[in-house]
């Protein structure tokens, strides 16, 4: 692994539904155990790109040996929480929008992606993007149960919410996609869950689908691909998504839909990034297992191009390291086109 070659127009290839010379690695969220060890270093060496003490090229070490051919970094910010006991972040009707101490995006620190690009091997780029998207935004400051009421009895107040985190993120989109050395961004935004949507296709389509399509508009302004992460069942606002003009859907959570399915349907208009199922195999199977699925997924979503491997969520701190690892070796091996597995 130490001799990877890295090249960041690989996963633009396969973002544009296009044949790279082999299946790129791709992760939004990797937890830090795993880095460490990987790397075979302390827990405390290899951080969170959203922790204060983040080591940017520590983190550019990982993601490189691992085969990435970008690494995923977040600007920091906060929107203050009020479920932590924090009296000033109340935020339950129209009274509360003026009292609540919205972030400031002049105040978005964006050092850790300035700092990358001293340390980025040749050929590697950033994929950048807020912490989480709109939806996420919301009901993390909020509580789920005060977003779900308030959409049925406060829509404007809720409209107004959305908005103004809407806002935020787009101001840091356009500000992300004037670094030279991001080569993509990505929106966080899990707004389904494994039978469905969270809330109704015409909530979204009225309060948070616009500014997806100028986040969109942004990526397509300076040229660059844009990702959709979203856990859950999707199929409801499929069409839209595409229509806004996604590249890249992440993670295609195998409970919630079928891969096969997916790229029957969907394949030749949007590249299909995740798809190894987190539980099981790589979580709760053996590297076998492991390798298995990553030759299954080979077969049958690769060919054509327009695929990125990885989990179907994130690589959290119990998979096991020897899985991890079968997932990425596998990748290497069956994965050069043409396919031939």
């Amino acid at each position: 692994m130490e001799n990877i070659e890295l090249n960041f127009e690989r996963v633009r290839a396969a973002l544009m539904r296009q044949e790279p010379d082999r299946v790129p690695l791709a992760e939004l969220w990797i937890d830090s155990p795993i880095k460490a060890k990987f790397l075979q270093q302390p827990i405390e060496d290899v951080v969170d790109c959203r922790k204060e003490n983040y080591d940017v090229k520590k983190d550019i070490e990982f993601w490189s040996k691992a085969g990435y051919d970008y690494i995923h970094i977040t600007p920091r910010y906060e929107f203050p929480k009020s479920w932590l006991s924090n009296p000033k972040a109340i935020l339950k009707s129209s009274k509360d929008l003026n009292t609540y101490p919205w972030p400031d995006p002049e105040d978005i620190d964006y050092s850790s992606i300035i700092e990358s690009r001293k340390y980025l091997p040749e050929g590697m780029k950033v994929i950048a993007g807020p912490q989480g998207g709109i939806y996420e935004e919301a009901w993390l400051t909020m509580g789920f149960e005060t977003v779900m009421f308030s959409l049925v009895e406060q829509p404007d107040f809720m409209g107004e919410v959305f908005s103004r985190i809407g806002e935020f993120h787009l101001k840091m989109f356009e500000r992300l996609a004037q670094f030279d050395h991001v080569g993509g961004l990505w929106l966080s935004d899990d707004i389904a869950y494994a039978e469905g949507l969270i809330m109704s296709p015409e909530h979204l389509r009225r309060l948070i689908f616009p500014w997806y399509e100028r986040f969109i508009d942004v990526a397509k302004r300076h040229k660059i691909p844009f990702l959709f992460h979203s856990d859950g069942n999707l199929w409801q606002v499929m069409e839209d998504l595409i229509e806004f003009g996604i590249n890249g859907l992440h993670p295609i959570e195998p409970k919630a839909m079928d891969v096969k399915e997916v790229k029957q349907k969907v394949g030749d208009r949007l590249c299909i990034l995740g798809t190894v199922d987190l539980d099981y195999p790589l979580s709760r199977g053996t590297p076998d297992e492991v390798r298995k699925m990553v030759k299954e997924r080979m077969r049958y979503i690769a060919p054509g191009g327009g695929f990125c491997i990885g989990s179907s969520n994130s690589i959290t701190h119990y998979v096991p390291l020897e899985n991890y690892k079968a997932l990425i070796d596998a990748t290497f091996e069956y994965g050069r086109y043409p396919i031939s597995v």
